[in-house]
Order: C-alpha cells, then structure tokens, then sequence
C-alpha cells in the first residue's frame, strides 16, 4: 500500500515539475508583457483618440484699461467675454475613423509581433528537447565507454594489451568527458534562450515536458490567413488614408463663436462674433488632400509586397522541408545500418583481436558523426517549421 502510494506522489509530483508547450503559450498569453500590453495600448489609444477630437474647452477673453477723454471725466473700462472654437462635423468624424484605423493598425502589428514570439519560443522548446536528448544519448554513449576501459584497465594491468592501446582508450575517455561537457552546457544554454523570451520566473523551476514535440511530417496541409496580420494592419492604415482625404475635402475646418459684453465710459456693448477661415484662400486642404492620395497609393504597394514575398516565403519553406525531411531518414537509415548492422561487427572484431583500438575507436567516433549530423538535420527541420508557420500565421 505504501509503494502504491509512494508511485502515485511521486507521479503527481513529476507532472507538477514539467511543463508542456501548450501551457507555456498559455502563460505568454496570460503573463507575458507584450500580451499584456496589447489591451493596454487598446484602451491608450481609444482614449487618447477620443481626448484628441473631445470639444475644446471655452476660451475667456478679458481685457482692462484706464480712459482719460479729451471731454468729459476718466474712468475704467472693460470687457469680458468667451469663446468657443467648433470642428466641422464632417472632419471630425473623419479625422476620429482615420485615428481609429491608426490605432487598430498598431494593435495588429503588436499581435503580428506577438504571433512571432510564440512560434520563436516553440521553435527554442523544440531545440531545447532536442538537446536534452543529444545529452542523455551522448551520456549513454559514455557510459558504455567507460565499461569498456573498465575492462581495458584490468587486461593492461594483467599485460594482456599493451601501452599504446591503454593510452589511445584513456586519451578517447577524457575527450569523451569533455564532450559531454559540452552537450550539458549546450542544453543550458538553449534553456536560457526560451526563459530569455518567455519573461515568466515561474518557468525557471520547470522541466520542459518534450514529450509533446511536433512529429516530422514531409509536406504539410496549412490554412494560412486570408489576409495576414501585415496585410490587416496595411487595409487599416489605407483606411486611415482614405478617412484623410474626406477629413480635407470640406469647404471650412472649422468656425469659431464669441460672446463678450464692454463697458466703456458711456457705451455698454454686447458683442457676438463668428469666425470662419477661408479654405480657399489657402493650399493646405488640397495639399493634405494629394499627400492623402500618394500614402494611399504607396500602402497599396506594401501590400502588393507583402502578399508576394509571402508567396515566395512559402514556395521556398515548403521545398525546404520536404528537403530537410528526406535528409533526417537519409541521415537515420545510415545511421542505423551503422549502428545495429557494422559497429557490431567492429566491436567482435576488436574483442577478438582482429581489429585495432584505432579502428575501434575511429568507428565510433564516425559513428557519432552521424548521430550529431541527424541532431543538426532535427534542427534544420524545426527551424524551417517554424518559419513556415510564422509565414502562413497558423498551424496544422
């Protein structure tokens, strides 16, 4: 009963400790600053947009003096009055959609931004377990090495083989150390590169799960975006451009009411005014309105851009993966024919006598060549996953 319930805290407390890529986009999701800061943003620019074109506030308008009259006796004299400065309706309407449409463009591009850390940040889980796994491989590879110099040490000290051969066995174990060495801090350093982007301490305590990785497919079926997130972000500021040219085509921008009362020595006077600038009598309309036009049209060419190197992109990264997948079974196929079918032999050879300890060891070591070429053939393939996901912005 013990043992029953030894396996299952033990089972818990295992799961509690990993963590897999699904729950770590939730938590970027959730607690990551840039995910945070979309909303943010959002609500910034909606009120600043909404401050910006709110009325203005009344201007008052006060004035003072002392009069001295050719006839009669002085006094003071005064004014006070306010005054109020009225957008056309038109343009404002236009000029508050074409900083909308200027906001949402600047959200998209957050999430666009945002769309790339996820798939960085699953393309590093991805190269992470796969370090893991080139350590635990090289460790096992180790292990069996060391048994065999066991072995070695005892048939040198009872003279059955001789110094050079020890010497070749001890030089091969301590380079096989220090290339573990190397694989161990490998895998740290791919560790540190994902908590670099994922920003959440919480994660640092975790094992990653791995066993959720992406399986290796050739050709993938994707549906990508009908437009992507560049290209909704282009649509609105092309938007904001057209809101633009309407926000200038009026014939006044503005007026402005006055109200104000004086009182001199022997008039009081109530004053109402109304000011209106003459659009016509200026270039600044008609100018604001062909910039408009060529913004409008240079966006039109972004997007152009945008949709054919995404094309592009995605011919290339297709080819790409189906090529990469092909050299991983090339590269396994070798290797396990190496492997399972020639080491052993090499290795009966040599425990027989009728290989050499250079042979021996030059086998193995050309053996994991091939394993360290399969690892980086792994990479390559995620890599390209990866890009191939950031370009069609969604997954399989």
């Amino acid at each position: 009963m013990k043992t029953v319930f030894f396996l299952l805290i033990s089972c818990v407390f295992l799961q509690a400790s990993t963590i897999s890529l699904n729950e770590i986009i939730e938590k970027l999701k959730n607690e990551h600053p840039l995910a945070l800061s979309i909303d943010a943003y959002a609500d910034a620019y909606t009120n600043r947009n909404q401050a910006n074109l709110s009325r203005k506030a009344l201007s008052l308008i006060a004035q003072g003096a002392y009069a001295e009259p050719i006839i009669g006796a002085s006094d003071y004299e005064y004014s006070i009055g306010v005054s109020q400065k009225f957008m056309n309706s038109s343009m404002k309407d236009n000029a508050l959609k074409s900083a909308n449409y200027q906001s949402d463009a600047k959200i998209l591009d957050l999430k666009y931004e945002f769309m790339l850390l996820e798939n960085e940040v699953g393309l590093l889980y991805h190269l992470n377990c796969i370090d893991k796994k080139a350590t635990q491989q090289y460790e096992t590879y180790l292990s069996d090495f060391k048994s065999l110099y066991k072995k070695k040490e005892k048939a040198y000290q009872y003279g059955e083989i001789s110094k050079i051969e020890f010497l070749h066995l001890q030089i091969e174990l301590d380079r096989l150390k220090n290339d573990f060495k190397h694989y161990k801090n490998e895998e740290k350093i791919s560790r540190i590169k994902i908590q670099s982007k994922i920003l959440i301490s919480s994660f640092e305590a975790q094992e990653l799960f791995c066993e959720d990785t992406y399986s290796l497919k050739e050709s993938l079926i994707l549906n990508p975006l009908k437009q992507s997130l560049q290209e909704q972000s282009v649509n609105k500021k092309i938007q904001s451009a057209e809101s633009e040219f309407s926000r200038y085509d009026t014939f006044y921008n503005s007026f402005t009411l006055s109200a104000s009362y004086q009182e001199e020595i022997d008039v009081d006077r109530f004053i109402i005014g109304l000011s209106v600038p003459l659009n016509f009598s200026s270039s600044e309309n008609e100018k604001n309105r062909a910039a408009s036009l060529f913004m409008k049209s240079a966006l039109k060419y972004k997007k152009q851009e945008i949709k054919l190197e995404q094309e592009s992109k995605l011919k290339l990264l297709n080819k790409q993966l189906g090529q990469d997948f092909q050299d991983i079974e090339l590269i396994t196929s070798i290797l396990n024919k190496f492997e399972n079918e020639l080491m052993p032999l090499i290795e009966r050879g040599y425990d027989l006598g009728e290989n050499s300890a250079i042979e021996y060891l030059l086998s193995r070591r050309e053996m994991w060549t091939y394993k360290k070429d399969q690892i980086e053939e792994y990479k390559n393939y995620y890599i390209t996953l990866f890009k191939l996901y950031s370009v069609t912005q969604s997954k399989e």
